[in-house]
């Protein structure tokens, strides 16, 4: 029988295959992405993980173990600073302000709505909310480094190598396997609510590549 995640990426397969399929991500592997599309979508991903790292502190925080703390707490430790001054780093390095820019409309929606889970909802909650972010990543990552073209443009080369290493598939395994566990242990109706917590942060992970791809500015 297919796990609780299994179940959950087939579900959201359509999704996830217009994901993989962006042309965002197409340009790319083939090195024809403007950098001023990489610039922005940089800049909003630098917004987004500061929210990220709440999210993450409310998991080790709403954690029933300490194996489980410790790997949240650790989580929020290595973003706030190895990854951090990597992404600070590849700012300066594609000519990007030190500070995030304010986030734009779809960012700000996503954002809003992990942290609203995690402050509202249970540690599965907050577990599952958070995955698609993280899977998604690993079969992008996987799926560009494929691409011959993609050395052509060390910096797309770099950024995909993060995401298609083994550190990262262990801890996208990780993540999984925990999703797996709480499911187990939650009730019909709290199941409903993690399928419905995944399902929307797929929508928002292929909204986010697609914000990045067309520039996205607030209206008004």
């Amino acid at each position: 029988m297919p796990s609780f995640c299994q179940q959950l990426r087939r579900q959201a397969d359509p999704i996830w295959r217009r994901i993989l399929d962006h042309p965002f991500l197409a340009e790319m592997a083939d090195a024809t992405l403007p950098l001023k599309k990489f610039r922005y979508y940089i800049g909003q991903d630098y917004a987004f993980i500061i929210d990220f790292c709440r999210c993450l502190a409310m998991a080790c925080a709403r954690a029933t173990d300490v194996g489980t703390m410790q790997t949240f707490a650790s989580l929020v430790n290595g973003t706030l600073t190895t990854e951090m001054q990597a992404i600070k780093a590849l700012c300066d390095r594609i000519g990007l302000p030190a500070e995030p820019p304010p986030s734009a409309p779809t960012n700000t929606a996503y954002t809003r709505h992990m942290l609203q889970v995690s402050d509202s909802g249970s540690i599965a909650e907050i577990a599952v909310v958070l995955l698609p972010c993280a899977w998604s990543y690993q079969e992008i990552g996987e799926k560009l480094v494929l691409s011959k073209k993609l050395s052509t443009q060390p910096i797309y080369a770099e950024w995909t190598a993060t995401y298609a290493s083994k550190e990262y598939a262990d801890l996208v395994g990780w993540h999984r396997g925990l999703v797996d566990d709480l499911a187990l242990k939650a009730g019909r109706a709290e199941k409903e609510r993690m399928n419905s917590h995944f399902m929307l942060s797929s929508r928002y992970e292929y909204m986010f590549w697609d914000m990045a791809y067309n520039l996205e500015r607030w209206p008004v």
